[in-house]
């Protein structure tokens, strides 16, 4: 019900947000306020597992933070576009996947390079290595509703395709409020 609806009314968003990213597409829209609020609440158990998985496998206290939506926003990827490497601001962000086309699926299928597949997102650790075992990052090949969260500072891109389709996802960053009352060595 939630990719649904963030379909249908990542269709009807009027607020183009491509100035504010740097995706080389032209259909990122903004969501309004009240499609904002609806979702942060919708996925906010979502968004305490996160926090707990990342205090586990760090090792750190888990502390109460406070956390506050900065965005949401809708990207249409078409033919041709893509995200360069980059980061978020604030301090997480996420990606949904609305919309994945079986055309890309089949595109990604039948690619032989030795980089991304085609439409994948990237996140990258460190720079690239060699030799091929040692882990810099890790490649996804997006699937309709799948929900990847990450810590803002991560390194991350779209490589392009070339099937003539849309492929759609939502991203948004959230950031934490109470830094001050935060132990120094958390940052």
């Amino acid at each position: 019900y939630i990719t649904k609806k963030l379909l249908a009314e990542g269709k009807k968003a009027k607020e183009s947000y491509n100035d504010r990213l740097a995706g080389h597409l032209n259909h990122q829209y903004l969501y309004p306020q009240n499609i904002q609020k609806w979702f942060y609440n919708e996925i906010q158990p979502i968004i305490q597992s996160y926090r707990e998985g990342h205090c586990r496998f760090h090792g750190l206290k888990e502390l109460n933070i406070e956390l506050e939506a900065d965005d949401l926003w809708v990207n249409f990827m078409k033919p041709g576009d893509f995200n360069p490497k980059h980061t978020h601001g604030g301090d997480y962000s996420f990606v949904l996947f609305l919309d994945v086309p079986k055309q890309l699926t089949k595109e990604q299928e039948e690619f032989k390079g030795t980089s991304a597949k085609p439409g994948s997102l990237s996140f990258e650790y460190t720079q690239q290595a060699r030799p091929q075992w040692a882990t810099t990052g890790v490649t996804v090949e997006p699937i309709t509703g799948n929900f990847f969260m990450f810590p803002a500072m991560l390194q991350h891109w779209v490589a392009p395709f070339k099937s003539k389709v849309t492929r759609v996802s939502v991203s948004g960053n959230l950031r934490i409020l109470n830094r001050d009352k935060l132990p120094r060595d958390y940052f």
